[in-house]
């Protein structure tokens, strides 16, 4: 229950579906459309799958924007489409007085193997793929104290595929996985430990945090999601840091990285098979046998 996609056998082969969407982060449609994109693949790379095909799913309202705007969005989603290799077949739009844009996509297991969030053993690393803080950066432009050029790291973050990360938390054989994004990190690392009935102790200090949002945030400028993650996880938190800490660990992040389990003894393994792919890896943790989310 709660993975981030939907598992179907058909034919010997082993589908994965999902479908997501954002309203806009960026002033760039270009690179909404592009992130939205990378976003919504995401689902099917934490599973442990290949994206193959994509529909469009779009709110829009032609009477506050151009077409152009919407078409611009549209060419960021499509060469993002074309790097992971994946095929948009078509979609659907709504008259939305709130832009809107995601894909619905579909992939595949090639091998047959698929990774849930029910897989993680006490004693394991809890690695991490990308930084947080996205959430607090965005709701930063939307109160025009930030812009793209100051953020710049936290974009090409959100316009990185994951398709490495999965190639990576596939080749030591992870255990349990998932991608961070809405629910923050601290909600997605409570999902992974309901789903496998287990703990998870987070180590504040290992989690890679962009600067700017951990300065936001001490400013008490974070998005309300934030807030209601960490209410989402309050009764099974155990923590005696700082508020504005562990708001920022509960970030609703946008095209986030994965975060998955693994056994100790794949460590070296781990951070030299990262180096090969160009993946970025932290270890911010390690999961426990009690039944409580933990944060030091």
């Amino acid at each position: 229950m709660g993975d981030d996609a939907g598992v179907y056998e058909y034919g010997g082969a082993v589908w994965v579906h999902t479908v997501d969407f954002i309203t806009p982060v960026l002033n760039d449609p270009y690179l909404w459309g592009a992130v939205s994109a990378t976003n919504s693949l995401s689902d099917v790379y934490a599973m442990g799958g290949v994206p193959v095909s994509a529909l469009a799913v779009v709110g829009f309202n032609n009477c506050d924007l151009e077409v152009d705007v919407f078409k611009e969005v549209m060419r960021g989603a499509v060469d993002k489409l074309r790097e992971a290799k994946t095929v948009l077949l078509g979609g659907h739009t709504i008259d939305d007085k709130e832009p809107k844009f995601g894909l619905a996509v579909a992939g595949v297991c090639p091998d047959g193997r698929y990774v849930t969030q029910s897989g993680a053993r006490p004693g394991q690393l809890v690695v991490l793929t990308k930084p947080i803080g996205t959430g607090v950066l965005i709701k930063g432009m939307k109160e025009g104290l930030l812009n793209e050029e100051d953020i710049a790291e936290a974009v090409e973050n959100m316009l990185t595929l994951n398709d490495r990360a999965s190639e990576l938390m596939k080749s030591v054989e992870a255990t349990a996985c998932t991608d961070v994004t809405g629910f923050g990190l601290l909600g997605h690392a409570w999902n992974v430990c309901k789903n496998s009935e287990v703990g998870m102790r987070i180590h504040f200090e290992n989690v890679p945090i962009y600067p700017q949002a951990v300065e936001l945030v001490k400013k008490k400028l974070f998005p309300k999601g934030a807030s209601d993650n960490l209410n989402f996880v309050y009764r099974h938190l155990r923590s005696e840091l700082e508020h504005w800490k562990l708001i920022l660990l509960s970030d609703p992040v946008t095209s986030g990285g994965l975060l998955f389990t693994v056994d100790r003894d794949k460590r070296e393994e781990l951070e030299g098979k990262a180096k090969e792919l160009g993946v970025k890896v932290w270890i911010v943790g390690e999961v426990t046998g009690s039944s409580e989310l933990e944060v030091l």
